[in-house]
């Protein structure tokens, strides 16, 4: 790579890797294609992706003491593995339990009981910071590789770029993020079909100035993997926007599978002490935009079995979600707007026809909890579900619910939450109603029976338990939902699998509520109007 490294390619050139091979060293793009004539960098021949691999080799043990043993290193390692398993950081080379590493003063330490070390051991120091670092360089192709154990971040931005494309990639076992694409601009680019895996950090982290990129069709899963408060570990999860300055607008997240961040490979959790958000799903932070015809858009993603909130708007306005499925996360939040913790804004969002399901609290909307006035204003949610939820299906509070102070003239109607029963809705800080005709006449509600036109019942989804959000054909929430309008017309077909394709929701009667649309079975009838004919 290195020969590549150094080399000046021409708009139009293509660079191939031997598919099955691995290159241990770092790619730094050095030349920019143009527009209609991308430089390609992918792979040829057949089987699996070719590896640019950011880790050094250990085969060379001797014994340190008892079943402790080390190796000689050229430079620090950040993470070590056994056989693609990523092992636990000890508190020193004397002090190891079995399975344990520990790096200092050029060596690397690991603790086996079984004997001398064994396996595929590999480590990432600083000697190869990132896989691909994309350098600045403008209309660019990534397609069929595989990059991983990259010391720092395995796809990073070191300066603005434009007009990538990341096509069937998969991004791994990277130390920190698995794509860093927040240090610098990244606009009207392409990441799509690809696995973006077992990262330290977060798997993608997008920031400041990235303005229309499209984000599809990717497995997005198990990244959050190392639970610190060192930078650049902290505050992870899927997929992860953050800026300051209004300066990430027209981006689309659809059709992604958000799933697992934050869990290990034996399913368990790691709580994180003092690091703040950790294992999200899906997170907007920050992220605010002028009008709808800035916002950024999550739609059609299936985001599910996240340590913390599934699909988080916080510090959000102007932002749209809608169509998403969201669910099975027991100890996290499926949809969240705001945030009770800072000053607040959350206003003006378009949360319409998602799917939440097996959540602790499903949707919830939130101001802020230091009493800042109008933090939570002018939010609409349309045409949800959300039921199955450990402690309530839906909370509004902190202003969310139209005090007069703190919010108004935030909508919640056409919705369903399920049959009520106690603490199934919360209006207000500690406030929680049993009954929907009891929420809907609280202050700053619609103020009589029947006012939000919510489906007040099972939405009878064909099965729960095993994934499928589909609607019965009893279901209450076929044609209870509200006509949005063309922008939102298209809902998820019931009989494709992620990625969904859609069907309009206008040819099928009245808007469903939910992320799907009930499709009638069609009965084929043989034709009854046929005549035979001679042709001579």
């Amino acid at each position: 790579i290195n020969k590549v490294n150094a080399s000046t390619f021409s708009a139009g050139d293509s660079i191939l890797f031997q598919s099955t091979c691995t290159w241990r060293e770092q790619l730094t793009v050095p030349s920019s294609g143009s527009a209609g004539s991308p430089i390609t960098f992918g792979a040829y021949g057949t089987g699996k992706n070719p590896i640019i691999d950011g880790s050094t080799v250990y085969a060379t043990w001797t014994t340190y003491s008892g079943s402790t043993y080390r190796a000689t290193i050229a430079a620090p390692v950040v993470q070590f593995f056994k056989d693609g398993v990523r092992l636990v950081y000890g508190a020193s080379q004397n002090s190891l339990n079995n399975g344990e590493w520990y790096s200092v003063s050029g060596y690397l330490y690991y603790r086996n009981d079984a004997g001398s070390p064994s396996g595929i051991l590999v480590g990432s120091d600083s000697t190869r910071g990132y896989n691909i670092d994309a350098n600045g360089k403008n209309y660019v192709t990534y397609r069929n590789l595989t990059m991983t154990y990259a010391e720092a971040q395995g796809f990073e931005l070191t300066a603005a770029s434009d007009h990538l494309i990341v096509d069937s990639c998969t991004i791994t076992k990277a130390y920190k993020d698995g794509m860093a694409l927040y240090a610098h601009a990244l606009t009207n680019s392409l990441i799509e079909n690809s696995d973006i895996s077992w990262n330290g950090s977060t798997g993608m982290a997008i920031g400041a100035g990235s303005t229309d990129n499209t984000i599809q069709g990717n497995r997005i899963h198990n990244n959050s993997q190392i639970a610190t408060a060192v930078a650049g570990l902290q505050y992870s999860g899927g997929i992860y926007f953050w800026c300051t300055d209004s300066s990430i607008v027209r981006n689309i997240v659809q059709n992604n599978s958000i799933y697992s961040n934050g869990v290990l490979p034996d399913g368990s959790w790691i709580v994180p002490v003092g690091i703040g958000a950790w294992g999200m799903g899906l997170w907007w932070d920050t992220i605010t935009t002028s009008d709808y015809t800035t916002s950024n858009i999550s739609k059609y993603n299936n985001i599910y079995n996240n340590f913390d909130t599934g699909l988080n708007l916080e510090h959000a306005t102007y932002q749209q979600a809608y169509g998403n499925v969201v669910h099975d996360s027991a100890v996290a939040e499926g949809i969240r707007v705001g945030d009770m913790t800072h000053i607040s804004q959350a206003s003006y969002n378009l949360i319409y026809n998602n799917t939440v399901y097996g959540t602790t609290i499903g949707i919830h909307v939130t101001g802020s909890s230091t009493g800042d006035a109008n933090a939570c204003r002018g939010n609409i949610l349309k045409n949800n579900i959300s039921v199955g939820s450990s402690l309530h299906n839906f909370v509004a509070e902190h202003g969310c619910e139209n005090d007069g102070t703190m919010g108004s003239g935030n909508v919640y109607l056409y919705n369903g939450f399920g049959a009520a029963e106690a603490y199934f809705i919360g209006w207000g800080t500690g406030t929680f109603y049993a009954t929907y005709a009891a929420w809907e006449a609280a202050t700053g509600n619609c103020r009589s029976a029947g006012c939000s036109h919510s489906v007040q019942s099972d939405p009878q989804f064909q099965n729960a338990a095993g994934g499928n959000f589909t609607l019965s054909s009893t279901s209450p929430a076929i044609n209870a939902g509200a006509n949005l309008g063309s922008t939102y017309e298209m809902g998820l077909d019931p009989r494709s699998s992620l990625p969904w394709t859609l069907v309009n929701q206008n040819l099928y009667g009245n808007w469903d509520v939910g992320a799907f649309v009930y499709v009638l079975p069609i009965a084929l009838y043989p034709p009854s109007n046929l005549h035979i004919q001679s042709v001579h």
